[in-house]
Order: C-alpha cells, then structure tokens, then sequence
C-alpha cells in the first residue's frame, strides 16, 4: 500500500511540474506577443525595412517555436498522468 501511495504522490509532482512549464511557456508567449504588438504600434520597428522584418521573423520562429515545443509536451505529460493514476 505504502508502494502505490509514493507512486501516486511523485505522479502528483510530475502533474505539478508539467503544469507550471505548460502555464509559463502559455506567459513567456503571450508577453513576447504584447511586446511586439507595442512595438510595432509605437513604430520602434519598422514594418518597411526587410531586415528588421526577417529578424524579428527569425526571433519571433525562434522563442515561439520553443514555447511551443515546451508547451504541447507539457500537455501530452499532463494527459497521461491521470491514466497512470487510475491503473494504480
């Protein structure tokens, strides 16, 4: 009994783990777009010069991209935590 009890608290903390990168992946993301969508409309990038653009096209792949990446793994841990619960 003690067996399944620490299995079920470590699933609990690999639960917990998950949800914190999943939800600071989610504001890392949000806060980069806000950042932009500023920029963009205070004019500190100009929408005009290609290599302004491409940079902040290669930056913008770069950061979302491993949030992404961190974010949907997250979630396909999180989803399968409960199906290792109900097994125990």
């Amino acid at each position: 009994m003690k067996e399944e009890i620490k299995k079920k608290n470590i699933l609990d903390l690999q639960f917990q783990k998950y949800l914190i990168i999943a939800s600071t992946t989610v504001i890392i993301a949000f806060t980069y777009f806000i950042g932009i969508v500023i920029a963009i409309l205070t004019k500190q990038i100009d929408l005009q010069n290609f290599v302004d653009m491409a940079f902040l096209f290669v930056l913008s792949v770069g950061v979302l991209g491993i949030c992404s990446i961190f974010f949907f793994s997250a979630v396909f841990h999180i989803k399968n935590i409960p199906e290792i619960v109900k097994e125990l």
